[in-house]
């Protein structure tokens, strides 16, 4: 069919000039055209004629979409019945009954499969938004449903909340979302601050806040015990260093050796004890 096709296409066409591709195109195809409606040696059809006769009453339609290539990769699912697909370091809920399996993603630029074997046990719309979640409620265990379904918090929610009363509460919330292996418990810490907003009153809620960003590790127990301490109340000029402490390796604290202690920051620490 090569040898053919030079012969019946290729030749006629070798002194000619063609200036686009669509040009040259148009020319293919009459001489193409002209080859399969050509009657084959010793028989009364063409090859146009047997198409006609035997293929194409037998033709499908083209697939409406088109072909989709789809990947696969290995899971674990975690202890918050989430599997990561680490191509967008993004989570997808799987039923929490799995909690420890193998499984395998099916995936593509718009589809999550998860199976278990051959079976599939979770279905997903992809979503590119990294270290994100995924989570459909029929998924959870059936107290974290009804604890979905009737607050319908999430971490956004929180942060706005936070938003409205100043910039070291976001921070500090932020920080506390992040911390927690089960979102759970991190809306738990993030109502019981709402709780104090409402008992101290939003000026003293954001001053607490602002004295626990230096700290390494912030929790709802460090920001209570800062406000019911009144270490909120201490004015700017707390946060200075001791004058007196005599600089040396021992002093204890997260700043490198040989820095002296943060008065205010001793004290928030210890606010955790």
């Amino acid at each position: 069919m090569v040898h053919v096709s030079y012969l019946r296409v290729y030749a006629p066409l070798r002194n000619e000039t063609f200036y686009s591709l669509t040009e040259l195109n148009q020319r293919i195809w009459i001489y193409l055209n002209k080859h399969n409606r050509t009657s084959l040696q010793k028989r009364p059809y063409s090859r146009y004629d047997r198409f006609q006769q035997d293929e194409l009453p037998l033709m499908k339609a083209l697939p409406a979409d088109p072909f989709v290539i789809r990947h696969t990769a290995m899971a674990k699912v975690q202890k918050n019945y989430h599997v990561i697909l680490g191509e967008d370091y993004h989570q997808y809920s799987v039923p929490y009954q799995h909690i420890g399996k193998k499984v395998k993603l099916v995936y593509d630029s718009d589809v999550v499969e998860v199976y278990l074997g051959l079976q599939r046990i979770a279905l997903h719309t992809r979503s590119y938004k990294k270290y994100g979640y995924t989570t459909l409620a029929e998924h959870m265990p059936e107290r974290h449903q009804h604890y979905h379904e009737t607050k319908g918090w999430d971490a956004d929610y929180f942060l706005a909340k936070a938003k409205a009363t100043g910039a070291s509460a976001v921070e500090i919330t932020q920080r506390i979302l992040e911390s927690k292996t089960f979102i759970e418990q991190a809306y738990s810490a993030c109502l019981g601050l709402i709780r104090l907003t409402e008992q101290y009153g939003e000026e003293r809620f954001e001053n607490a806040f602002k004295r626990a960003v230096p700290a390494s590790r912030v929790n709802y127990g460090m920001i209570a015990n800062i406000l019911k301490k009144g270490l909120d109340k201490q004015p700017d000029d707390a946060l200075t260093l001791f004058p007196d402490i005599p600089d040396h390796e021992n002093i204890r604290g997260p700043q490198p050796p040989g820095k002296p202690q943060n008065t205010a920051l001793s004290q928030i620490q210890q606010a955790t004890v």
